[in-house]
């Protein structure tokens, strides 16, 4: 019975460790940590990820840095409100290119105040490098500021697509030690 129990568990082990990439990082920030289970981790440029819950939720990608709007005065003088976007909310799709993050989101917080949701970010871009982080209302405006940055045609994916070549392999194309 010992014997049968042990190799049970020892089946059980074999399992669980092929689920997962063998692969470790120089930069443990690109590793997939089963610690983090149910909570997928998705990293882009460190110290940018992509996160979710579980498997049934959004992904969600926190900024690098907060982006603030101005509401429009408000009825009281010297009163200045603003909206703060820290994450990027059911993130669609993204692009990792030349150390650039872009990422779109149709997501709008219908609790926010009227002007926001007319107004709301849908484009980002982050360069972790220069520590910068730009919201955009249309995609043209999004268009005309990366290639500033030497970008065209970026190669967009969904969150879902990248995890599971992460989740299979280990690696992804911006991972600095994978080819």
């Amino acid at each position: 019975m010992k014997k049968k129990l042990c190799l049970i568990i020892l089946c059980g082990f074999v399992f669980l460790a092929s689920c997962t990439p063998i692969i470790q990082h120089d930069d443990p920030f690109y590793n997939y940590n089963d610690a983090d289970f149910p909570r997928d981790h998705l990293p882009l440029i460190n110290p940018v990820e992509a996160t979710r819950e579980r498997p049934s939720s959004p992904w969600g990608l926190k900024l690098l840095n907060a982006i603030y709007i101005d509401l429009p005065k408000s009825h009281e003088e010297d009163v200045l409100e603003v909206y703060t976007y820290y994450r990027i909310e059911e993130l669609e799709i993204f692009a990792v290119k030349n150390g650039v993050i872009m990422a779109y989101s149709a997501y709008v917080n219908e609790d926010a105040d009227a002007y926001i949701q007319d107004n709301f970010f849908h484009w980002f871009v982050m360069v972790p490098a220069d520590e910068t982080t730009k919201g955009f209302h249309t995609e043209d405006e999004f268009l005309e500021y990366i290639q500033t940055l030497g970008v065209e045609d970026p190669d967009w994916q969904t969150p879902d697509e990248a995890f599971d070549m992460f989740w299979e392999t280990g690696c992804l194309a911006w991972i600095p030690d994978c080819e």
